[in-house]
């Protein structure tokens, strides 16, 4: 993942904003203001609304063509990421054409959804599919969390060993 956020950084992005209900939301929306983005990395903005004021607010306070959309979806289904996302790609359409828009766009979805289809057909960039037995509780340890945060610039390495370090601390043999 981390070889991921290079090609998109050296690409020119300078901004993430991930389109996202709940669950796919939730994890980076706390990553991003706990350790917020190293330098050189994407500034990560988590839209997780359908207020057509902030989705315009967004739309206004960065450069959409130094912008990746991550479409991030479960389900592959919900109605305001779906949204979000048709908003967004019809914007950026228009800057630079049907044909080169798909490049602006990432999927995080399970496998089989119409998500991963809509990639596919579209042109994202990357389709990230998650194994489907990850429950949301866990979602910020699954490519959910953990692509937003290789963007942010995140240690993945580290991150992922401090959750495997706690996991052990909180085991049921362990004594408080």
């Amino acid at each position: 993942m981390g070889s991921f956020a290079r090609e998109v950084r050296d690409s020119g992005y300078r901004y993430a904003v991930l389109l996202g209900m709940g669950g796919s939301s939730l994890g980076p929306e706390v990553l991003a203001k706990t350790f917020g983005s190293a330098t050189g990395y994407l500034q990560m903005i988590v839209l997780d609304t359908t207020v057509p004021d902030w989705l315009l607010s967004v739309e206004r306070s960065i450069d959409l063509k130094r912008t990746l959309f991550i479409v991030s979806s479960k389900s592959g289904t919900t109605v305001e990421t779906v949204s979000g996302y048709r908003y967004f790609r019809s914007v950026v359409e228009r800057m630079v054409g049907v044909d080169k828009a798909g490049q602006s766009f990432v999927a995080v979805t399970d496998a089989g959804t119409p998500l991963e289809r809509l990639a596919r057909e579209k042109g994202f960039r990357r389709a990230f599919i998650n194994p489907s037995d990850i429950g949301g509780r866990y979602s910020v340890l699954s490519y959910f969390g953990l692509v937003p945060a290789a963007l942010m610039g995140i240690d993945l390495t580290m991150l992922l060993d401090r959750a495997e370090a706690m996991r052990h601390r909180c085991l049921l043999d362990v004594s408080p």
